[in-house]
């Protein structure tokens, strides 16, 4: 029988095009953009109507609080006279006040001792707000999906029917540690509005035709052409250029005076060529361009592609992109169809699937829809002319054109992924996912169209207005020399997950580690025993910080306790004997592993393991040979005692019979 090879079509209304990456976690650099949310270690409280001048002196004294007056002086409270009007924190308002509170105390603390307090009406942080941010790119006016303004737009369409982008950028703008593939047909790398965001293998030397990293691919600098098998992946699907135009919509250099604007502006953009210069995909090419995703580091892959044939090897190497960490975003294709294409429909949870809205915040007419097989829409176009209705991106050359479907959808999504991710704070990819799909606009035309029923909003997804409740409880116990084990009381119902941070008596904190979400404990394996240790623990969410919970401890001296019930097995074909035992120490270093055998009589250490582990191989035996063994724990202090002896013969390898036949 002849073979059947699936071929992803990308049709003029481009069904789909897709892109990829996988989760490293990222810091902050030189490049993001982060805005407090309000003033640190400032209040405004205002107290209740006749509230007596003791009482107030009294209760600003509580938190240590020193009056800022409108003339920006700072005076304590028992300075302060309400009839001297330069003592007032605000002329028209003599009952609310202004106040500074020491860092120990902190914001969250002294507004909550404050509401404590009959006499206060209310206590607040001294938020921050911002002009909103829109760059300076010439063509921005005709990104409506970013911003619309409604009629008075080129566009025409309906105030705000976009994804609140200027908003968000008040907050974020991104972070180059977030490596985004997209995986289309493409990408013109040297476009001036692409190339600055642009992703660099930067372990490969370019044009030496040498595999410099050993990832298997040569002179592989900005990604890789899957289709021709070159470093070359240009994008040659002409008049259309996709997969440009994709990219710009996800990460197009911003704010530096030319073309458009990024939903993401600081990003890398991993070219990977899956799609030919007819805009068709094989499976083959799309599954090796994922695995190349995942194997060079990127946390999001853009997918503007499908089809609706199912294949088990695609839906195989997208779960293995959900195991790596990896977030694929997938259009759900532009046949007006109540379920959307492949690779959107599998049902893996780190696909997110995406229909496309017009200008109007309309569900797009040929976009794909379903009520649990699609989670969201984004702006992908109006459809039919190629006009200002529908999505200006990057094209050919240094050019720009429109176009529009739900492979113009997918990529706004993807961008806003990126913005996510780069924040500063450890987050992981169900969360990111959770997270956009969570912050929708609420939108009447994709009620039953999707699961959310909303369209995405950048600025909704991270903007994060409540502080997280601190932690308590904090509670630190030794497992080994290197290891303590911490758990805590989780009182935070709005966390991504929590800072684990230790410093030594007399220096600076470190971090040694993030939690998830709803978790209360941690193991920080790089620990040091004998010397006083101090840790804090802290709930985070994307924008907000809980204050630190503390608790002291020290990894108990002394010498171990000895382990017991060591016991002894053969591995099938002679692969060696397999020793366990049960560790009783809090504070060893690890554990020293003695052997003798017939041959053998005196005892010699054949090997040393780390603290907590309670298993062991030992391959180098030879068969039809006894063996004892015995351990014991150690650390700096000294030796334990041993533990029991074991002996075990290893047998003799069955050798097959000759004699033998098939039936």
């Amino acid at each position: 029988m002849r073979k059947k090879v699936l071929i992803w079509f990308l049709s003029l209304l481009f069904p789909c095009l897709t892109f990829l990456f996988i989760n490293n976690n990222s810091k902050a650099n030189q490049d993001e953009y982060i805005r407090q949310e309000y003033v640190p270690n400032e209040v405004l409280v205002k107290f209740k109507e006749d509230v007596k001048k003791p009482v107030i002196q009294y209760a600003l004294n509580s938190v240590q609080g020193r009056i800022i007056t409108y003339k920006k002086d700072k005076i304590d409270p028992y300075q302060w006279e309400p009839k001297i009007s330069s003592h007032k924190s605000f002329l028209l308002d003599p009952r609310l006040f202004h106040i500074k509170v020491p860092e120990r105390i902190g914001t969250e603390q002294a507004i909550y001792l404050l509401g404590l307090n009959p006499n206060v009406e209310y206590a607040e942080v001294n938020s921050i707000s911002y002009v909103c941010t829109e760059p300076n790119d010439p063509a921005f006016y005709r990104q409506w999906a970013l911003h619309n303004i409604g009629p008075a737009g080129p566009a025409g369409g309906t105030e705000d029917a976009d994804i609140d982008a200027p908003e968000a950028w008040d907050i974020f703008t991104g972070s180059s540690d977030i490596v985004v593939a997209v995986i289309d047909t493409g990408v013109n790398v040297g476009h001036v509005d692409l190339l600055a965001n642009i992703w660099i293998n930067e372990d490969e030397i370019p044009n030496n035709d040498k595999d410099d990293d050993y990832n298997g691919y040569r002179d592989d600098v900005y990604g890789w052409n899957c289709v021709h098998e070159t470093e070359y992946p240009i994008d040659d699907y002409s008049p259309y250029f996709h997969g440009t135009h994709v990219a710009g919509i996800i990460g197009a250099v911003s704010n530096n005076g030319k073309g458009i604007s990024g939903v993401c502006w600081n990003v890398k953009i991993m070219v990977l060529k899956a799609g030919d210069k007819n805009g068709q995909f094989t499976t083959a090419n799309a599954i090796q361009a994922i695995s190349y995703a995942i194997r060079n580091g990127a946390h999001v892959s853009n997918n503007s592609w499908g089809g609706y044939t199912y294949s088990q090897s695609l839906f195989d190497a997208i779960e293995r992109a959900k195991n790596a960490g990896h977030l694929f975003i997938a259009a759900a294709g532009n046949n007006g169809l109540a379920n959307p294409a492949y690779p959107a429909r599998y049902d893996l949870d780190n696909i997110i699937s995406v229909l496309s809205t017009d200008h109007n915040d309309n569900l797009y007419s040929d976009s794909n829809y379903g009520s649990y097989t699609v989670d969201l829409g984004a702006p992908g176009g109006f459809g039919g002319d190629f006009d200002e209705n529908d999505i200006y991106s990057t094209s050919k050359d240094n050019l720009y054109q429109y176009l529009y479907g739900t492979s113009m959808a997918a990529p706004h999504v993807s961008g806003v992924a990126a913005l996510i991710w780069g924040k500063p704070v450890e987050i992981w990819w169900d969360q990111v996912k959770e997270i956009i799909l969570e912050s929708v606009d609420d939108n009447s035309s994709l009620h039953d169209k999707c699961l959310t029923e909303g369209r995405l909003n950048a600025y909704n997804a991270l903007y994060e207005p409540a502080v997280p409740a601190a932690p308590s409880n904090l509670v630190a116990n030794s497992s080994s020399w290197n290891h303590v084990d911490l758990s805590w009381q989780d009182n935070s119902d709005n966390e991504i997950g929590f800072h684990i941070r230790r410093k030594l008596e007399g220096s600076e904190y470190i971090s040694v580690g993030a939690a998830k979400e709803n978790l209360t404990s941690f193991q920080d394996s790089t620990a040091t025993g004998g010397v006083t240790l101090y840790y804090s623990v802290a709930a985070y969410t994307l924008g907000q910080e809980s204050s630190w919970c503390t608790t002291i401890y020290t990894i108990p001296g002394g010498i171990p306790a000895a382990p017991t019930g060591l016991d002894a097995d053969c591995l099938s074909e002679a692969e060696g004997v397999e020793l366990t035992w049960i560790d009783n120490s809090h504070n060893e270093q690890g554990f020293k592993i003695e052997r003798k055998s017939e041959t053998q009589p005196n005892w010699e250490q054949i090997d040393i393991v780390g603290g907590n582990v309670t298993t062991y191989t030992d391959a180098d035996v030879n068969e039809d040979t006894i063996y004892w063994y015995r351990l014991r724990a150690y650390n700096p202090d000294g030796n334990s005692t041993y533990s029991n002896v074991v002996d075990i013969l290893v047998p003799e390898e069955e050798e097959e019979d000759p004699d033998w036949r098939t039936e």
